[in-house]
């Protein structure tokens, strides 16, 4: 049998250096050294630049049993509260998900995905942000603890009907945990794509950081009901990735290179085939670029033979 300890050695070896920290999370948060951090009741569970671990907050009657009833696996850990069995559980990720990073978004779309479909089937808070969870090696809580195995993001989205996660991945109306880092970036790239143009002069690039942070500020407008605002840390994080992923992408001489294909066409980019219906994969470079040069979705369609709606779906994908 694998002792407590060894538990909570797994748990704390994934704990940020310096973790948010309270005994009281409405009188505010705290930023400790990690072996200081381990004696306050809560404590932020992951790193600012990625996902280790999945937490879902279950504040019913019989939070610790709720992952039974949904027919789910076991978690890694579920801490609960003596008083009124709420329960906080854990599930340990096989490779870490990146949050602020402009270049890997399919990964995190598809974790914000799986989150929000496991988090209904839990009847977890969906306003729950996700930053800090009950401690689980505090005395004042109750820790069960059930295995150190992790979990790949293709076992977990096992337990989520396929309709459910196209249907969040198609939505933006329910934006919680993880859909904030996905919507902020949504909104601040396809402005970007555009706005990065006013900037291209010596120098400029300073004033580009400062508008995408400023950009990114503005996005992080989330309401109580959907977990509040994301961490600064994380915004400052997420400007930075996105001002150097544009920048380095949208180049004069890469929309002086545009301008003159088009001229070569009179103007308008000649219309494309497809194939069953779908525009081909090596279309999305072009895309990018004449969304760059200001170009609306309805027009970019136009000149490339694709529909809007496909000009939209490109524009939010992840150029790996």
């Amino acid at each position: 049998m694998v002792k407590p300890a060894f538990h909570a050695a797994a748990f704390v070896e994934r704990l940020p250096r310096r973790p948010y920290c309270t005994d009281d999370p409405a009188q505010g948060l705290l930023i400790r050294p990690q072996a200081t951090a381990l004696a306050y009741r809560h404590i932020q569970h992951n790193p600012p630049p990625h996902v280790a671990c999945l937490v879902f907050d279950v504040d019913s009657s019989d939070g610790y049993e709720a992952w039974k009833e949904a027919g789910l696996p076991a978690p890694n850990w579920i801490t609960f509260n003596p008083k009124n069995s709420h329960a906080h559980y854990g599930y340990y990720l096989e490779a870490v998900v990146a949050r602020t990073c402009a270049a890997k978004q399919k990964p995190l779309r598809y974790l914000a995905a799986i989150e929000h479909v496991l988090a209904k089937r839990l009847g977890a808070d969906m306003g729950y942000a996700g930053l800090i969870t009950k401690n689980p090696v505090h005395d004042d809580w109750w820790t069960i603890w059930h295995h150190c195995e992790t979990f790949s993001l293709d076992y977990l989205a096992e337990f989520c009907p396929d309709a459910e996660l196209a249907a969040y991945s198609r939505s933006r109306t329910e934006v919680g945990g993880l859909g904030r880092n996905v919507t902020v970036f949504d909104n601040v790239r396809e402005w970007a794509y555009s706005a990065v143009r006013v900037y291209w002069r010596p120098n400029g690039y300073e004033a580009w950081a400062d508008a995408v942070r400023a950009a990114c500020e503005s996005a992080n407008a989330f309401g109580r009901e959907q977990g509040g605002p994301l961490p600064v840390s994380e915004i400052k994080a997420t400007a930075k990735s996105i001002a150097r992923w544009v920048w380095s992408r949208f180049t004069p001489a890469g929309f002086s290179q545009v301008q003159a294909h088009r001229g070569a066409k009179g103007g308008r980019i000649s219309k494309r085939p497809t194939k069953n219906g779908k525009a081909r994969a090596d279309l999305l470079p072009e895309v990018i670029r004449l969304k760059a040069m200001g170009y609306s979705n309805r027009d970019i369609g136009e000149d490339l033979g694709i529909g809007s709606a496909t000009v939209s779906r490109y524009l939010k994908r992840d150029p790996e």
